[in-house]
């Protein structure tokens, strides 16, 4: 049983922002000592709706708050390193969601702050390490349930109905780094196994992404145990929508259906489904589970504060599977013709 109440802090109203508050701001060990956003207006109505005692829209009036103890960054990626800093000068506990950075030079600070000073738990935001239905497919893959090597079968497409906010994080991150770092991370975790190579190819589809962008994007890589995976990432006004994560091996195959995509039975959660070879058997696992359980996440942090247990991911991991989404990108990047 908790007995210490924290006080968090939410700097980023935006919808990832939402999300973390949605799951934790009724928890009784947790006050909403602020909500923070440069947009004034944003971040009154966060506050109205989260039942936040304060708004500001300058982070280090925030940070520097003695009754936060937690800081949740939910900005784009280019302000972690800044944001990040001054939470350790003040002591903070942080939750920073991912990618942690724009390039691989701030990723490596991030990297060297977040270890000189264990003293502040730093959890990064891989949400599906915390997501049940992956939780279960990664025990099944490592109890050898389809055998190994296996390919991984990964989209995450957005046929964007707000494309200004989707163009406004393509000029931050690449749609292959900014989802990609949490399927680097699921082909390492569920097998194991280390990434040895990465390749992409890419195409700027809408007229007004940068120059030496993309909005479209699919990231081939190879593991150290032969296993291979695809990453597939775009974000457009014509794509289809689709989310396929499928893992394919030598004894049989899994398939992951979120609840929202389920045409029937949605009240059972995600869809598992598991076919097994040689018996050539289906079976269906219901996991019943948030997509988003970022109260589970608040509570790994606050495990990590009271034992002094290790973050999941590690943040080596987190390094690992940002440099090779970084890579990936560099590559796709440089074939934009």
């Amino acid at each position: 049983m908790n007995t210490k109440n924290y006080g968090i802090a939410l700097i980023g109203c935006g919808a990832m922002g939402a999300a973390h508050l949605d799951d934790i701001y009724y928890k009784e060990n947790v006050s909403i000592q602020y909500v923070c956003d440069y947009d004034a207006d944003r971040a009154r109505a966060f506050a109205r709706k989260y039942g936040a005692k304060k708004t500001e829209s300058d982070y280090q009036k925030v940070v520097a708050d003695p009754t936060v103890d937690i800081v949740i960054i939910a900005t784009y990626p280019q302000s972690h390193l800044e944001i990040l800093e001054a939470c350790i000068q003040h002591g903070k506990h942080v939750i920073c969601e991912k990618p942690i950075a724009t390039s691989l030079a701030e990723g490596e600070k991030i990297v060297q702050l977040i270890k000189s000073n264990p003293q502040c738990k730093v959890l990064i935001g891989y949400i599906l390490r915390h997501n049940q239905t992956y939780q279960k497919i990664a025990q099944m893959i490592q109890n050898d349930a389809i055998g190994k090597p296996i390919v991984m079968r990964m989209t995450q497409n957005h046929h964007t109905m707000n494309w200004q906010k989707y163009l406004s994080l393509i000029k931050d991150t690449s749609p292959i780094v900014d989802c990609g770092v949490h399927y680097i991370d699921v082909m390492h975790w569920v097998t194991g196994a280390e990434v040895t190579e990465v390749s992409g190819i890419g195409l700027k589809t809408e007229k007004d992404v940068p120059d030496g962008n993309y909005n479209y994007g699919l990231m081939t890589a190879k593991l150290s145990d032969g296993s291979i995976a695809y990453y597939e990432a775009g974000w457009s006004n014509t794509i289809a929508a689709s989310n396929v994560k499928e893992f394919m091996g030598p004894k049989g195959r899994i398939r992951i259906t979120l609840q929202m995509n389920r045409f029937e039975h949605q009240e059972e959660g995600d869809l598992i489904e598991y076919y097994t070879y040689p018996e050539q058997e289906y079976k269906i696992i219901n996991v019943n589970c948030k997509r988003k359980p970022t109260g589970a996440q608040l509570d790994k942090l606050i495990e990590m504060i009271e034992k002094d247990v290790p973050a999941t991911p590690t943040i080596d991991e987190v390094w690992n599977s940002f440099k090779w989404a970084v890579k990936a990108d560099e590559i796709i990047k440089g074939g934009l013709s």
